[in-house]
């Protein structure tokens, strides 16, 4: 009696085990599981492979590549022997990793937020970042992921324009959720103010910079402006000097703060109070003329009598 002998049939997919998705995927790097499933694609259908097209496939370099066959040894998943066999050790059903502390799962939760926020993955020096405010500025993960939507919103990413605004919340004293919440409503309030202004004075408010913004702090909130007052002494600037010129309506406006003046109506008085002087100076004028003249004449009396009394 012969022995029967089995031919398996070519496999079109690869069996990865559910056990890997459930215990390595998330906290494996994502070249690391690269490596994985190609070399676990290969393993099925009993191919070989060179180094330097095991590169080539993946687009990583050699060195990345052995890190990876580290990782996966140390994890248990992989085996090598001297000659370049790679065997791959069955996965024990084990339970599932512990997902640990509630805060623990929040941390979580903000990172994922946060890469869906920003588009993409974050780098490590991003991660130690965020978890610096927890304990730096005691933010929670839901006011770190509050920030982040907030600079997301205004279409910025860069770590270092949220770590500018981590600050500015920080120095503002913001501890909860709901004073982060009121900030941002206070502050979009005033921008919502500037960008009027910038508006009509043909800016945006990203080409502003940290001076002008003052200038506009001052103007709405130190002289209590409305935004009609401060675009008619923008009118003014632009008569005179045919120019936006921030300076030259903070000069205006300084003037205005001084003279009490706080509606376009108040800034007409000034004008009669010109008018007013310039007529008292002309009738000053008119009066020392008039005077001038009645001296001339008296003074030739004078002399004309004098000349009387010389003759005789």
């Amino acid at each position: 009696m012969f022995d029967i002998k089995f031919v398996a049939p070519s496999l079109d997919f690869t069996p990865v085990s559910n056990l890997f998705i459930d215990n390595y995927l998330s906290d494996s790097r994502g070249d690391y599981v690269k490596v994985y499933l190609l070399c676990l694609r290969l393993a099925y259908s009993n191919s070989e492979i060179t180094m330097e097209k095991l590169s080539q496939k993946l687009n990583l370099l050699q060195t990345d590549i052995m890190k990876a066959f580290a990782y996966w040894e140390e994890s248990g998943l992989m085996r090598f022997s001297t000659d370049g066999v790679v065997q791959f050790t069955p996965l024990e059903k084990t339970p599932l990793k512990d997902e640990g502390t509630p805060f623990d799962k929040r941390i979580k939760e903000m990172f994922d937020d946060i890469e869906i926020l920003v588009g993409r993955p974050l780098s490590s020096k991003e991660v130690s970042t965020y978890l610096s405010w927890i304990e730096e500025y005691n933010f929670t993960p839901e006011i770190i992921t509050l920030l982040v939507q907030y600079c997301t919103s205004k279409k910025k990413t860069d770590i270092r324009y949220i770590e500018k605004v981590a600050l500015a919340w920080f120095d503002s004293g913001i501890k909860t959720l709901e004073d982060a919440q009121n900030y941002i409503t206070k502050h979009e309030d005033k921008w919502n103010s500037y960008r009027t202004v910038l508006n009509f004075l043909g800016f945006k408010d990203t080409d502003i910079s940290k001076p002008q913004e003052e200038f506009l702090e001052k103007w709405l909130f130190k002289y209590n402006f409305s935004i009609e007052i401060i675009k008619e002494a923008a009118r003014i600037c632009v008569s005179r000097i045919n120019e936006i010129n921030f300076s030259y309506i903070d000069a205006i406006l300084s003037s205005w703060n001084k003279d009490g003046i706080k509606t376009l109506n108040d800034i007409k008085k000034p004008d009669k109070k010109v008018k007013q002087t310039k007529k008292a100076v002309n009738n000053t004028f008119a009066n020392y003329s008039g005077q001038r003249e009645y001296d001339i004449k008296e003074l030739e009396r004078q002399l004309l009598g004098r000349g009387d009394i010389n003759a005789k």
